[in-house]
């Protein structure tokens, strides 16, 4: 790639550095990956504490039949633990696929720009 130069910059892709610029939001609550990746978390706790409850009472069990009431404990663990992972994969993949679609968008403009001015008539080769 080509370094650009702060100068190098067309009027319009200026305009929509700013557009940017403004959309940023000063954090607050209005951070759902943020607020996903922390119930992600949690849920992925909450996962190993029942895992741990349910081995626990499964190895004290003398009896099959309450082991099994403990291995039925411990596949919803499994189950919170997945759905744990795939609300963290899915809001980390969030926010990166948000930041590459910003770029994409700047990067398009600025070659788009780059072809206008190729492209006028009058400019010498």
């Amino acid at each position: 790639m080509t370094e650009e130069r702060p100068g190098d910059e067309s009027p319009r892709l200026q305009e929509f550095q700013t557009q940017v610029e403004d959309l940023r939001l000063s954090g607050g609550r209005a951070n759902p990956e943020r607020a996903a990746v922390r119930l992600a978390l949690v849920l992925f706790v909450v996962a190993v504490v029942i895992e741990i409850v349910a081995f626990n009472g499964s190895s004290s069990a003398s009896d099959s039949r309450d082991q099994t009431d403990f291995v039925i404990l411990a596949l919803l663990g499994v189950v919170v633990a997945l759905g744990a992972v795939g609300l963290f994969i899915r809001a980390s993949l969030t926010r990166y696929f948000r930041y590459w679609l910003v770029r994409l968008v700047y990067e398009d403009r600025a070659n788009t720009d780059r072809l206008i001015d190729a492209l006028r008539p009058g400019r010498e080769k």
